[in-house]
């Protein structure tokens, strides 16, 4: 079992200051924590969690936060979102990659989307998953489109025959 104890780098006056000051929610709910441990230190953090709303990890996580940085441990906190350390491209290079995408897919060089993910690859230097290639569409708001479904073996004339030759309007047999 973890142990929550707050390193005493602000006093609880301090504290409920800084929840006064708080203009973000996430923020607020970060120092309401704090503040919880500060006045009631024997308490667990299920009990913590369960009065305050948020998850026991949450507790854990925001207490170690502060014990580790200090007062200033909102400033660096990257929770969520999508950051540019794992992004294979910033949004900006990927934008301009699907404005040169775009206006080969408008002459009808590029059909699917594995076509893509082979200029994305070369792009990167690596291969990429297929869920990379469907959000990277989410984010620049492409869709998938595609004509209806033709079977393969139709006969057109047969087609137009029928239609040529069936009844205008079709009633049950009495």
């Amino acid at each position: 079992m973890r142990i929550l104890q707050l390193k005493p780098h602000l006093t609880t006056s301090e504290l409920s200051s800084k929840l006064s000051t708080c203009s973000s929610v996430h923020q607020r709910s970060y120092w309401q924590i704090l503040l919880s441990v500060s006045f009631n230190p024997t308490k667990k953090a299920e009990e913590y969690a369960s009065f305050l709303g948020v998850t026991k990890s949450k507790v854990y996580k925001v207490v170690e936060l502060y014990n580790k940085e200090g007062a200033c441990f909102t400033e660096n906190l990257d929770w969520g979102g999508r950051r540019s350390k794992t992004s294979h491209m910033s949004f900006e290079e990927e934008e301009k990659m699907m404005n040169d995408l775009k206006i080969k897919a408008k002459d009808g060089k590029i059909i699917v989307a594995k076509h893509i993910r082979k200029i994305v690859e070369a792009k990167v230097g690596k291969a990429v998953s297929d869920d990379y290639i469907w959000d990277l569409f989410n984010r620049h708001n492409w869709k998938k489109k595609m004509p209806r479904p033709e079977h393969p073996k139709r006969n057109k004339a047969a087609q137009e025959e029928f239609k040529k030759n069936s009844q205008k309007c079709w009633q049950p047999n009495q």
